[in-house]
């Protein structure tokens, strides 16, 4: 009976940080969650948001951010840091990253998150089809292995089930995942 009591409180422990020494790069098109789950996880957290001016050539005329991927690396060295998640839609451009974890939504559902942010007609339009065509998962793959790149679908999850894939992708309880393709839905579209 005693030994029953010890395993019930055990999986009511919460879960460890990850023991290992990694790099993570939490990625996505906007709208899919990255800088909501980062502030949820046990991890250190780098926001390259916090760093767009000094890895930019300026702004473009719609306002958005020109990043330049050698200032990224330039000005986020990822070998000064361990257990550590880089957080941002370019982080999978950054070097010595052990893991990738691509936040993926279903482009009917990122419509209404990016409406709900007043982006522009254009701009949600531009992500979506971003996001059915599988834009940041293809340059991950194409940047690092893709044993190493992982997907996580947060367009039902809610935050702390997503907050749990990731933990479990991190400790290596996942392996590797299917991939999710949404290309699909663009024939709705027309």
């Amino acid at each position: 009976m005693q030994k029953l009591e010890q395993r019930k409180k055990l999986k009511l422990q919460p879960k460890r940080k990850c023991k290992l020494s990694v790099n993570i790069a939490l990625t996505g098109t906007p709208g899919t969650g990255k800088t909501s789950l980062s502030s949820k996880v046990e991890y250190n957290t780098v926001s390259i948001n916090d760093y767009y001016a000094k890895i930019s050539n300026g702004k473009d005329e719609e306002d958005n951010w020109l990043i330049d991927l050698e200032k990224l690396n330039e000005t986020i060295v990822t070998k000064n840091h361990s257990n550590t998640i880089f957080e941002g839609h370019v982080a999978h451009f950054l070097k010595n990253i052990d893991k990738i974890i691509v936040l993926r939504c279903h482009p009917d559902e990122l419509k209404k998150r990016l409406s709900s942010r007043n982006y522009s007609d254009e701009k949600v339009r531009e992500n979506m089809e971003a996001e059915a065509l599988n834009i940041i998962c293809e340059e991950a793959i194409d940047a690092y292995d893709k044993k190493n790149v992982f997907e996580v679908d947060t367009s039902t999850m809610t935050i702390e089930k997503s907050v749990e894939k990731i933990d479990d992708i991190i400790n290596g309880n996942i392996k590797s995942n299917k991939r999710i393709d949404y290309s699909e839905t663009i024939m709705d579209w027309y």
